[in-house]
């Protein structure tokens, strides 16, 4: 159900949240870009932590979960991702969605953290774009220096005195709009019922979405 660019996409996400981001001088920070950093040395502190014990691994994998959640807006992807079906659907409905997703990008998230480590961000510069402002990075292997450079541009709405994530875009390639074809798809074919069946399915199984 996850391809490729979904995962990439997860990576990317993680890559920019938690490890080491270059020197701030070298874009035009804005409030936006300043809360992801701020995100990231707090991030940074828990994986610095030791974890010798499987209850302090589950705890710092909470916390890292906790620190990824209050960044992206599960709710508004969820919205976005699912577009003409939100409407149509119940508000537990809505939420037992959201419950899932995020379970399924959380597992994810998990599944690929080790490899940010190979990669290193570069800032570009944060820039208005309707409702959003846009953050824009790119990533580079650190092992394999011939591989090209990803882009990677996070859509970020200001929520109080916070900013969270609405839609991460790797190589101009929206993650929302992946989402949404890859849920329409299912919803066509197996129906909404169909749709969180298979959801679960993935959830209890440990695989990717």
């Amino acid at each position: 159900m996850m391809t490729r660019l979904v995962r990439v996409t997860l990576v990317a996400l993680a890559v920019t949240a938690l490890f080491p981001l270059s020197s701030p001088a070298e874009a035009q920070q804005g409030p936006a870009s300043r809360y992801l950093k701020r995100k990231h040395d707090q991030a940074e502190r828990v994986l610095r932590r030791a974890a010798s014990s499987d209850r302090e691994r589950e705890r710092r994998s909470a916390q890292l979960n906790a620190l990824v959640g209050d960044l992206l807006d599960y709710e508004a992807v969820s919205r976005q991702a699912l577009g003409d079906a939100w409407d149509e659907r119940s508000e537990a409905e809505r939420q037992e969605f959201v419950r899932l997703l995020r379970g399924l990008v959380e597992r994810s998230y998990q599944q690929n953290l080790e490899r940010t480590l190979s990669f290193q961000i570069r800032w570009a510069d944060e820039a208005q774009r309707g409702d959003a402002v846009l953050v824009r990075t790119s990533a580079r292997s650190r092992e394999n220096r011939r591989a090209p450079e990803v882009s990677i541009d996070y859509r970020m709405q200001q929520r109080g005195d916070r900013w969270v994530v609405v839609d991460v875009i790797t190589d101009g390639v929206s993650m929302v709009r992946n989402y949404r074809s890859q849920f329409a798809r299912i919803i066509r074919r197996d129906g909404w019922d169909g749709l969180l069946s298979r959801m679960r399915s993935r959830l209890e199984e440990g695989s990717e979405i």
